[in-house]
Order: C-alpha cells, then structure tokens, then sequence
C-alpha cells in the first residue's frame, strides 16, 4: 500500500483569489495536525471556496445594504406614463442568504479540520497509532467511529 501524501502547500489552480490566500493561510496550520493529509484536500477546498463566497456577499451587503425598500410603479396602461410610485415593503439582499449560508458551512467544516476549539479537542481525543504499529487504516477508522 502507497503511503498518503501531505496536504499540497500550493493552492489548485483554479481557486482563485481570496480562496488562493485561504489556501494559503490554512494549509500551513491544519499540516502541524498528523490526521491531516491529502484525503482531506476537498474540505480545504470547500473551506476556501465558502470563505471567498462570504467574503463576496459580505462585500456586496455593505455596498447595497442588507434591505432596501420595495417600490411598485404604476403605468397607464394606454400612454405607458408613470401615474405613481407605491411602496410595497422591504426587501432582503440575496447576499445575505449567501453569507448566512456560507458562515454555516466554514463552521461546519472547520471543525472538522480541527480549526475550532471543540474540533480540536475531539482531534486530540482520537488515538494515534505509533508508527512503528500494525494497525490498518480499517481499524483506524473504527476506532475513531466508536465501533
């Protein structure tokens, strides 16, 4: 059996700026972690792509606001002039659903990479095999799923 790859320290191409710094930023922290290695690239990936959304629709809120108000014109059907303006409420900045959704994500996914203090405390929970052991990765696996 191969042995499992570090975490690249370079980004995938195809991120792109802010998720390029993420990448950056986190990979050196989350590799000091022994659990932490190439199998786990898609939820660094996830984790980069997901802080760049936020940062976008953040970025987007404080330029258009959170909430504008809501306007209805009404025409005259048969000149097409406007007879008037009629405020019908307010509505929410699709980039706050955005931002919501991805704070959700990178807490969810920061936990799993260790970067919160209860996802941290369950890494140092798990058990490491020396590395001189026999242990299998199957074993590893159930041992850290309680079976």
């Amino acid at each position: 059996m191969s042995k499992i790859k570090d975490l690249p320290d370079e980004p995938p191409k195809y991120l792109t700026g802010t998720a390029r710094y993420m990448w950056r930023r986190l990979v050196p922290l989350i590799k000091s972690d022994p659990t932490v290695n190439e199998m786990d690239k898609t939820m660094v990936e996830a984790f980069c792509i997901n802080y760049q959304m936020m940062r976008t629709a953040y970025d987007h809120v404080i330029e258009n606001k959170a909430v504008t108000t809501a306007y209805k014109t009404v025409v005259n059907p048969v000149t097409g002039e406007v007879i008037g303006t009629d405020f019908v409420g307010y509505k929410v900045n699709p980039s706050v659903k955005m931002l919501d959704s991805a704070s959700v994500k990178l807490k969810a996914l920061g936990s799993e990479l260790g970067l919160t203090p209860k996802g941290r405390a369950e890494l140092l929970e798990l058990k490491l095999p020396e590395p001189d052991s026999k242990v299998s990765t199957a074993d590893l696996i159930k041992q850290a799923l309680g079976k």
